[in-house]
């Protein structure tokens, strides 16, 4: 699964770009759109369906949706580059790539899809209240595809673990933060979501280990290199 070399650092930092782009496009559709929330409340949807520019909330769905597109080979090259060294590695660097693959299949097919139908819909003859139940389909979304970034952030964590490699924010962060992510739903059932934020706050460190990793200095552990700082633990 891994080459015998070490993966060179351009591809390191191009998956650290893809993972940024995927950030920046979606803090950019939160400025086009606003806030993503999940409880609007009938009153909301229904001004936000009803009194909606279609085109500013088309655009920024657009933005999200290239956001997740540009997420999906950050996802495959993390689990790649780190899973391989021990075959519980493979085993959890596989499970990792699966669970990507089917977290941003939800999000834009059972997410962003719905979401664009029901304010298409409605403003092209729809009831509202079909518009409204098209519309929940997005929301459970949300909380169907949040347990597969807990198995994401687990594997790839496990992984680093494995191989001696990014053992910090990638390795011990990602088994935290996939902990908390797969508590993420039961925690909103009570009001407390945290789930997105930290996700997020965990690809940025990420994006950032991934531009400071120096595959040339790896070594068995994972220790850094007299010299080459950035490699190692990040």
């Amino acid at each position: 699964m891994v080459p015998a070399q070490p993966i060179p650092r351009r591809l390191w930092r191009a998956a650290a770009c893809c993972a940024l782009a995927y950030l920046a496009c979606f803090l950019l559709s939160i400025v086009i759109i606003g806030q993503p929330t999940v409880y609007e409340g009938q009153e909301g949807i229904e001004h936000s369906f009803v009194q909606g520019e279609v085109a500013r909330v088309f655009s920024g769905g657009y933005v999200l949706l290239v956001g997740y597109v540009a997420l999906l080979p950050a996802m495959v090259f993390l689990a790649r580059a780190l899973g391989g060294h021990t075959e519980m590695g493979r085993w959890a660097a596989n499970t990792a790539l699966v669970a990507g693959v089917v977290y941003v299949g939800l999000i834009i097919g059972s997410g962003l899809a719905p979401g664009a139908a029901a304010l298409w819909g409605i403003n092209h003859g729809l009831d509202l209240d079909t518009a409204l139940a098209v519309n929940n389909v997005r929301n459970f979304a949300y909380f169907v595809a949040m347990p597969f970034t807990g198995l994401y952030a687990l594997g790839v964590g496990l992984s680093a673990l494995t191989a001696g490699m990014l053992t910090r924010w990638i390795g011990w962060g990602g088994v935290l933060v996939g902990a908390a992510l797969l508590l993420a739903v039961p925690a909103a059932g009570v009001g407390v979501q945290y789930g997105m934020p930290l996700w997020l706050l965990w690809w940025l460190g990420i994006s950032v280990s991934m531009l400071r990793h120096c595959p040339m200095a790896e070594v068995p552990g994972g220790d850094s290199i007299p010299g080459n700082a950035s490699v190692g633990h990040h």
